[in-house]
């Protein structure tokens, strides 16, 4: 069941028949980033740190809990990604739903795609079992408002999907002003393909970030920690992978 994320993408067009971009759930409502370049695999990731446990009472009609027990050092990149958790629980009214930030602390604004992965929106767990979906726009002004599309789930609080979801195949980037942050909700379901409503175990999920030009990064690179993946160079863009894993857990 391994697949490449763009391998992904393929398969997910041709389950949704071809849907044009208008007919869409979740994709022409969530665009915000002109097309950009192409842009090169990504890099092995560094270590994860344990970051969370599972605590806390559910609630009566959840079914699974979510926590992210493991997260990347920071890339040695401009930017400083970040995930925290904002809905632990799947009920019958939500999927469990995580926050996705992308600061850029230094001086000069910096350009940052593809602007849907480095969110973490559309992107599988590695053992494609689990994707994350929009949840709201992508916001470099404050966090954005939250919604939950009508994706094609089996219900009842099972939320894995019944078809595949349609997505466009542009490479797009954003703009993040000096000392602002890109912001995005994404909810996790069950991939349609999958033998359960939500996977219980560890999954691990990761994003290529690229961010150019250097001339936009004339501050140090921000990742701190010693064991850190380094940045590669690409013509005028610094590249690097982060991800974090989740843990689900049947409740």
């Amino acid at each position: 069941m391994e697949r490449r994320r763009t391998e992904t993408r393929r398969d997910l067009l041709r389950t949704a028949g071809l849907v044009g971009v208008a007919g869409l759930a979740g994709c022409a409502a969530f665009g915000d980033g002109p097309a950009g370049g192409s842009t090169d695999g990504p890099a092995d990731s560094p270590t994860e740190t344990p970051v969370e446990t599972f605590t806390g009472e559910s609630p009566s009609d959840a079914t699974h809990r979510v926590a992210v027990t493991g997260v990347d050092d920071a890339p040695d990149l401009p930017v400083e990604p970040s995930v925290s958790v904002v809905d632990a629980y799947a009920t019958g009214e939500s999927p469990p739903v995580l926050r996705v930030d992308v600061t850029n602390p230094t001086d000069d604004p910096v350009s940052v795609g593809e602007y849907r992965d480095v969110v973490f929106q559309y992107v599988h767990g590695d053992d494609e079992t689990l994707v994350l979906l929009p949840h709201s726009e992508r916001s470099t002004s404050g966090a954005p408002s939250r919604t939950r599309p009508d994706y094609a789930v089996v219900g009842d609080g099972c939320w894995r999907l019944t078809d595949g979801v349609a997505i466009t195949m542009e490479y797009g980037v954003v703009e993040i002003p000096a000392r602002w942050t890109l912001s995005a909700f994404v909810g996790l379901y069950g991939d349609s393909e999958a033998d359960a409503c939500l996977v219980a175990g560890t999954h691990r999920f990761e994003a290529t970030y690229t961010v150019s030009p250097l001339s936009m990064g004339k501050a140090t690179p921000t990742g701190t920690a010693t064991d850190a993946k380094p940045a590669t160079a690409t013509d005028d863009r610094l590249q690097a992978t982060w991800g974090f894993s989740l843990g689900v857990e049947a409740v």
